[in-house]
């Protein structure tokens, strides 16, 4: 099919966005991305999983200062917290983000203003403790980077005459098993998230540039590429170190929002937003090879299964860009009725499965002739798309809060089941046999077993969660 002319493009959305806001109130000014730190470092306080002993319990945190080595404690809480083991009993929970100045600091103090234990009668009131509780901890908050810590309670003499009595031990990231890591991009607070997936807790806060969205994982090589919508950047996190160990610079202007990595690691492609074009980046050089331009509004890009093409879903001009990986080139360009939104490859890299957040059917692209062959009915406000190549079945998330599972042999969906409201993400992980579904509204990532689509863990996570990446994944 032909493919409209660009500035064609350009100027009919143009006249759509001015019928669609005629009459309409202004909208209002965005903020943009986050600052960059420059000159400042900032942390990250979590508290663990609470012990079995602290479900009749509950507390209020009023007050969380931590100690330079050298000046005044500085306060870091904003409001009060209040601490309730029933809701808190196996599971992580994110007191504090804030910024500090650098330097070195030898731990914390948390003052409890209030504490009580429920019964059969109600809720009794037990005495705080009088004075605030001293965590000592030597830890560095360093220029430009991000520090996580840890507050551990321990499940022993909670209680001691009427008066709550908790003793607290604070901690640094640790390293888990290679195989155990999981990453999400934070693009509202310029961060990733290191997380283990067997526990479901994080284990480290990386700060990156600004505005970090698209992520590709290289598991043999065990680098995870991050792209920076605002600063042109590409960066890449060393899954051993769970540190930056490179920054691939593109355009000015680019805002490259996904990322996509052939089987074979060697070549990374960047959708740019903000050029309407794809980078095709060598992954040993770390250098752009190539830079096409491309239809408006590249959403989306996916590799082929045999590193030779690529598959770039542009959602306002309804059409597919197909890239000669080979040759660096456009193959061709593909017309759709519906506005692509995600899409993803099937087993054998035969068939692309499209989705769109306005209709209600699944497309069923060949990747040979590029046409159409089967449309499978989803329902609307459709919103991620993955398929497990272990039996070829596709999981679409919804806005409205359900994964519908279709099979694509019979063309119908054969099951669904309830997730959090306005899924972003999902992700497959080939170890254990799970799912991942992140909710960027609910700052959420819910873990799902897909033998029976239960519900294994859910973690807490940071704001404007943007994509989710675990090693195993399929």
């Amino acid at each position: 099919m032909l493919k409209p002319a660009k500035a064609i493009i350009h100027f009919t959305v143009l006249l759509l966005l001015i019928g669609i806001c005629s009459g309409c109130a202004a909208p209002q000014a965005t903020t943009g991305y986050k600052e960059p730190l420059v000159d400042q470092g900032e942390l990250y306080f979590y508290l663990q999983p609470l012990p079995q002993e602290m479900l009749p319990l509950s507390f209020t945190i009023s007050e969380i200062t931590v100690i330079p080595e050298q000046g005044n404690v500085i306060p870091i809480l904003t409001s009060r917290l209040e601490i309730r083991g029933r809701e808190l009993i196996g599971r992580q929970k994110r007191l504090v983000a804030v910024t500090l100045p650098p330097g070195r600091y030898r731990g914390v103090y948390i003052s409890i203003e209030q504490a009580g234990i429920a019964t059969e009668e109600g809720v009794t009131d037990i005495l705080p403790p009088p004075e605030p509780i001293r965590v000592d901890l030597n830890f560095s908050i360093l220029r430009g980077r991000s520090q996580a810590l840890f507050l551990d309670l321990s499940p022993e003499f909670l209680v001691s005459r009427d008066r709550f009595t908790p003793r607290f031990a604070l901690g640094n990231p640790y390293l888990p098993p290679q195989n155990y890591m999981g990453f999400i991009s934070h693009a509202s607070e310029n961060i990733v998230t290191v997380f283990n997936k067997r526990t479901m807790e994080v284990i480290q806060v990386i700060h990156t540039g600004t505005g970090p969205q698209g992520m590709a994982l290289d598991q043999l090589n065990g680098i995870v590429y991050v792209a920076n919508a605002g600063e042109d950047t590409i960066e890449l996190i060393s899954v051993t170190s769970m540190a930056i160990i490179g920054t691939i610079k593109l355009s000015l202007g680019d805002e490259p929002i996904e990322l996509a990595l052939t089987p074979d690691g060697r070549t990374l492609l960047s959708v740019n937003r903000g050029s309407d074009s794809i980078s095709i980046i060598d992954t040993r050089s770390m250098s752009e090879r190539e830079r096409l331009i491309l239809d408006p509004d590249p959403e989306w890009v996916v590799a082929g299964k045999d590193g030779k093409r690529a598959y770039v879903l542009h959602t306002l001009s309804n059409t597919i860009s197909i890239i000669d990986l080979d040759r660096r080139s456009l193959y061709a360009s593909v017309s759709l009725d519906e506005s692509p939104l995600r899409g993803a490859l099937n087993r054998d890299g035969e068939n692309f499965y499209i989705i769109s957040q306005y209709a209600s059917e699944l497309l069923v692209v060949d990747t040979q002739s590029f046409g159409v062959t089967d449309r499978v009915i989803v329902g609307n406000r459709s919103s991620a798309v993955k398929v497990n190549p272990k039996n070829n079945l596709i999981y679409v998330a919804k806005t409205s809060g359900e994964v519908v599972i279709a099979d694509p042999t019979t063309g119908l969906f054969i099951d669904s089941f309830p997730v959090v409201r306005n899924v972003g993400f999902l992700a497959i992980d080939g170890e254990e046999n799970t799912l991942y579904v992140l909710s960027p509204d609910s700052s959420e990532v819910t873990k799902f077993n897909l033998v029976n689509n239960r519900e294994l863990a859910k973690m807490e996570t940071e704001m404007g969660g943007h994509s989710l990446v675990v090693m195993g994944e399929l």
